[in-house]
């Protein structure tokens, strides 16, 4: 098969995991009001559903990382894509709010590993400078995944059941599956493989050094503050449009869906300015990081239901544009076998953000009945990640890491 079909079609089966993860991810968002209401859950416990995913997800992030820099990618995300969508479908027919958590945090450890082994993925298939282009497009299927999970959530839960939302979102990775058996390869041999399995002394060796890494934990700092408020506002805002302004939840899921899709487009067009522009990459992060805060207290202020959907947009940008820049950025601060693992290692930092945020602003709200309270608390997310992504001294250029094989 020519190398450039493969070189896409990897790009294309990494693509659609990641936005499987995240259709199975932010399944419940749109349904609180319903499912809550049925299963006779607090506002806490609403949140906790998006805090048990994640627990599952933080736990597999750094075996996720080390199982993929030592047995490869494909193996990884073809595991993954099963255990995602046989929980994910099973969360249609639970009866009790201690089923659907287990439920949750199983699906959670099945979409763990997902991240890093598609990170690595394009490392592998990408010379440095195409990468930021690549890495812009993968990361749109976060921003579509809002898009999608809003437009078909609300719809199929309005005419058949929230139950069957979930079935629908549990059918999809396992289509991935038979994708990615079909269609995924691997650029790394097999000797290779197993050589990183068999180096096991000095591979841990180098894991440990992470921990010693000052740049690779500032940016786990950062990225957790950021992360605090992208994915706090993917779980809360829904609920403040339909609770907080009386909207239906089609209307709040149709304009979270254009937030949605305005993220999806300043993606790949941050990732190819990345790899044009002669700028730091912690000066651009901090550009972008700094403007998501003040952007959450206008969206959390507004109450003007026409002018949320101009808001809206604007929210989405701020709330994903940094997340390729921050992507590859930790990627170039480690050598290319390590980038699985320094992937998985930096982003179990990261989603912990992810984790707490839910279920922290369900207790504001249940405290405060107050949604703008919310938004505050997320707010402070993004301004502190601006400042600490100063910290990491740049070490790396985009012209690094550069896959064998090719020349930048």
């Amino acid at each position: 098969m020519n190398s450039r079909v493969m070189q896409i079609g990897a790009l294309i089966i990494v693509w659609l995991a990641f936005l499987f993860s995240f259709v199975d991810r932010l399944s419940w968002p749109p349904i609180i009001p319903i499912a809550s209401k049925e299963l006779g859950m607090t506002a806490a416990q609403a949140g906790s559903y998006m805090t048990a995913f994640y627990v599952g997800y933080v736990i597999t992030q750094l075996p996720g990382g080390l199982l993929t820099d030592r047995f490869g990618y494909r193996k990884v995300l073809l595991g993954s894509f099963f255990i995602m969508g046989i929980f994910t479908a099973l969360m249609g027919m639970i009866q009790s709010f201690e089923q659907g958590l287990v439920l949750r945090i199983l699906a959670g450890l099945g979409s763990g590993a997902v991240f890093s082994a598609c990170v690595r993925a394009i490392f592998d298939w990408f010379p440095a400078k195409g990468r930021g282009t690549a890495m812009g497009f993968f990361m749109t299927a976060s921003s579509l995944g809002v898009s999608v999970v809003n437009l078909f959530v609300p719809t199929v839960t309005k005419s058949y059941g929230w139950q069957t939302a979930f079935l629908v979102a549990g059918f999809l990775p396992i289509l991935g599956l038979v994708l990615g058996y079909f269609f995924l390869k691997e650029r790394t041999s097999a000797a290779e493989q197993r050589q990183n399995a068999q180096s096991s002394v000095g591979f841990w060796k180098d894991v440990a050094g992470m921990f010693k890494n000052r740049n690779l934990m500032m940016a786990g700092m950062s990225g957790f503050c950021a992360m605090w408020a992208t994915w706090g506002t993917a779980t809360w805002a829904n609920t403040y449009m339909n609770k907080g302004l009386h909207m239906s939840l089609v209307q709040a899921g149709f304009i979270m869906s254009i937030y949605g899709m305005a993220a999806l487009l300043c993606k790949p067009i941050i990732g190819i300015l990345s790899d044009i522009l002669k700028v730091q990459r912690r000066v651009l992060l901090f550009v972008v990081l700094i403007c998501f805060g003040p952007v959450l207290l206008w969206f959390g202020s507004t109450t003007s239901i026409s002018l949320l959907y101009l808001i809206a947009p604007i929210l989405g940008i701020a709330a994903f544009v940094y997340s390729p820049i921050m992507n590859n950025y930790i990627g170039e601060l480690v050598d290319q076998r390590l980038v699985g693992t320094a992937t998985g290692f930096v982003n179990t930092i990261w989603q912990l953000g992810s984790l707490i945020s839910p279920l922290a602003v369900g207790a504001v709200i249940d405290a405060t009945h107050n949604y703008f309270y919310a938004f505050v608390t997320l707010a402070i997310g993004p301004v502190l990640a601006a400042f600490i992504i100063l910290l990491v001294k740049e070490k790396a250029t985009p012209q690094q890491n550069v896959p064998s094989g090719y020349e930048a």
